[in-house]
């Protein structure tokens, strides 16, 4: 590879933060991850 990753990668690498996707296919492919509310936590306005 071209970035000079050792193979594989691994997950907690961190060149990949903020880079996270998955796989929707009802979406179109690999979309962003949406971050999940914290119980308790206020709504940012």
């Amino acid at each position: 590879m071209a970035l000079g990753f050792k193979r594989p990668i691994p997950a907690d690498d961190p060149r990949l933060k903020g880079h996270e996707t998955d796989y929707s296919e009802s979406r179109g492919g690999w979309v962003k991850t949406q971050p999940k509310p914290v119980p308790g936590k206020p709504k940012k306005k």
